[in-house]
């Protein structure tokens, strides 16, 4: 595959996060940005693959496009996949797996259109190299995706490999974690960019505190994941991906300011102080057990980060929960910046404030409000949500 060919990729993202996606990739050179429902497309060359999939803190999968064309039958869906090279991007020695979303007519059911898909690719390497690659379905080395709108049919390899909200840092969960992704995205839609501290009073397995440090030092968000999917092609250039790896590292920056968890939890703390001790954020982030009820701010002003518990996976009484937390925002944040992200509409109501932003975003399958409280020193009148 040719490095200094430019490609349209697509960037796959969560609901609500394509605009902050769209000035990452401008940020990181991409060219000819178009917003697209979940996703951006781009266009770059292998470089630009190699720099994005380490770079970016909204992305969840980089496709490269390799075909597209319009379906007449079944038999040709088949055809047009067996004509493509495959054996000049990846070996018979490599894993593979396809993922096929959207249906047609013909192709009434994915698992149909993915059996015909992975026929074509076996039978390609037999008719070019008297031998077969292995589909492995859980943990493919080479993800390759098809999508089926009415009879156009796009073909792409996945660059990634697994999603890149697998930052490679979380090995332990607490209970309901926060997508790395999303987290990333919440904070920076607060355009909080360091300069005042940061805390997460329920900060579970810490990936707010996590993806706060990284912003705040500049760091490639994927520098700890092992591989990708390009790892796996054939004219992998590894020295071009260790240089633009250097080149992003190069970029890091010193900050001063401290990160705050706090928790009930002991068993969520232990694992947030895991995987921040594998981020290498150990000495910026402090983690202390305490409730946030009873505990007061650590600093005059500050952004708070809150993923408070979601009734429809953690059992709590979540009106009267909101109602207190909002209340203590009002006694003890004055000064602070408050992201909020909840998927429970109606508790939202016993907040008591009014939220100076609020977007719509995706939380796995939860559809879920990002409310923006700006909680002014010296007001404590109670406003009602519009």
């Amino acid at each position: 595959m040719p490095e200094n060919k430019d490609y349209r990729l697509v960037v796959k993202t969560l609901f609500g996060l394509e605009e902050i996606l769209s000035k990452e990739l401008l940020a990181l050179g991409g060219r000819e940005i178009k917003k697209l429902n979940r996703a951006v497309s781009v266009i770059g060359d292998l470089g630009f693959v190699y720099k994005i999939n380490l770079g970016l803190r909204t992305g969840l999968r980089v496709l490269l496009p390799l075909a597209e064309f319009e379906m007449e039958d079944v038999e040709h869906y088949y055809e047009e996949l067996l004509s493509i090279p495959w054996e000049e991007h990846f070996d018979v020695q490599t894993t593979f797996a396809v993922d096929v979303v959207g249906r047609n007519d013909l192709l009434n059911h994915s698992s149909f259109a993915g059996l015909k898909a992975k026929d074509a690719i076996v039978d390609r390497f037999r008719e070019q190299v008297d031998d077969r690659p292995t589909v492995e379905r859980n943990n493919p080395e080479v993800p390759i995706h098809i999508h089926i709108y009415e009879d156009t049919i796009r073909v792409y390899l996945d660059t990634s490999g697994d999603s890149l909200h697998k930052r490679g840092y979380r090995l332990e969960s607490a209970h309901a974690p926060l997508n790395e992704v999303l987290a990333a995205g919440i904070i920076m839609h607060s355009k909080w960019n360091g300069g005042i501290p940061v805390l997460d009073p329920m900060c579970g397995s810490g990936t707010f505190l996590v993806e706060a440090a990284l912003i705040a030092h500049n760091m490639p968000p994927n520098i700890y994941r092992g591989d990708f999917g390009f790892s796996y092609w054939r004219g992998y250039n590894h020295d071009l991906f260790e240089k633009i790896k250097s080149g992003l590292l190069s970029r890091a920056k010193e900050y001063p300011g401290k990160f705050f968890g706090r928790d009930l939890d002991t068993y969520a703390l232990d694992a947030a102080a895991n995987n921040i001790e594998r981020s290498m954020f150990d000495d910026a982030i402090r983690l202390k057990r305490a409730d946030f009820f009873e505990s007061d701010a650590p600093s005059e002003k500050g952004l708070l980060l809150v993923n408070p518990p979601y009734n429809v996976r953690i059992a709590a009484n979540t009106h009267q929960f909101y109602r207190d937390m909002g209340d203590v925002l009002k006694k003890k944040y004055a000064g602070w910046t408050v992201m909020w992200i909840t998927s429970d509409m109606e508790a939202i109501k016993s907040i008591g404030l009014r939220p100076s932003r609020k977007w719509s975003l995706f939380n796995g399958e939860l559809e879920c409000k990002l409310l923006q409280f700006d909680m002014y020193a010296g007001t404590k009148k109670i406003h009602k949500l519009r």
